[in-house]
């Protein structure tokens, strides 16, 4: 399958991009029965939308192209050429969870309330996100051995004209995509459990759904990232695992430093400004 769908005229419309207008439609008809179910107003999550969006989209694209320099010093042009090498996931996530904040400070919203409403319309978004990678053969893991047998164990065929350099003579690769997009999956669906039981019973602490579910499918990346065809031979980190393991870690204190902060008075002025 190519990246693009179809063209009208001299046009090219992507694979991504409608697998990406895609995860921002179900994302909002997610967003909206939680919405519903919370009596909350639906404009408001339009309104962090119109935001959101464009404001992640610059952030991914610059991060990306902060990441890989090199590939743009000589040739500005290519900067603003969305499709040769699309956006960063980690500076678009930053770039949304910022409007977010920003929004919910000038409207005086709880923050990890409308967190807790967003997140498991993100964590379809970045399951459907990896699906995509998958389907269109974008995301490549390690290569299996020519002579391995046929025991119809889940492997990934990789068409010749999308293997990497180097190794056009394998045929199948490890689904590391689809292993991300099933795990993904089930994040998903623990936060639509915690989002019903959050909202029948009232004892889920807000803040806790998005902690709790950002911090897994970090540790999802963090894993998944051994299994890439461009990780490190040498046992060391790269950027993405090193962010996962920031992030899901920053997740983890940020959950202890606000269960505590009741306690503890240095905590709880901390974590002032996040009502």
């Amino acid at each position: 399958m190519g990246i693009v769908a179809f063209s009208i005229g001299d046009v090219n419309v992507y694979w991504y991009g409608i697998i990406i207008t895609i995860a921002i439609l179900i994302g909002m008809i997610i967003t909206w029965i939680n919405v519903y179910l919370r009596g909350q107003e639906f404009s408001r999550v339009v309104d962090i939308l119109l935001f959101g969006i464009p404001v992640g989209f610059l952030f991914g694209r610059l991060g990306q192209v902060i990441l890989h320099w090199d590939n743009y010093q000589n040739n500005w042009s290519e900067i603003l050429q969305c499709a040769h090498g699309g956006i960063s996931i980690y500076g678009a996530f930053l770039g949304f969870i910022l409007v977010v904040f920003l929004y919910t400070s000038a409207k005086r919203l709880s923050f990890w309330f409308w967190l807790d409403i967003l997140v498991p319309a993100i964590v379809f978004a970045l399951m459907l996100d990896q699906l995509g990678h998958f389907v269109l053969q974008v995301t490549v893991g390690t290569p299996l051995p020519l002579n391995i047998p046929n025991d119809h164990s889940l492997v990934q065929y990789i068409e010749y004209d999308f293997r990497p350099s180097g190794f056009e003579g394998y045929e199948y690769f490890r689904p590391v995509a689809l292993y991300q997009a099933i795990a993904q999956f089930v994040v998903f669906v623990a936060s639509i459990i915690l989002s019903f039981l959050q909202i029948r019973r009232n004892n889920i602490k807000q803040g806790t759904i998005f902690l709790i579910s950002i911090f897994f499918v970090a540790l999802i990346r963090f894993f998944c990232g051994f299994l890439y065809l461009g990780a490190p031979a040498n046992d060391t980190l790269h950027f993405g695992q090193i962010t996962c393991l920031l992030g899901s870690m920053l997740c983890l204190c940020i959950w202890c430093l606000r269960k505590y902060q009741r306690q503890n008075f240095f905590f709880g002025t901390l974590f002032k400004f996040l009502k």
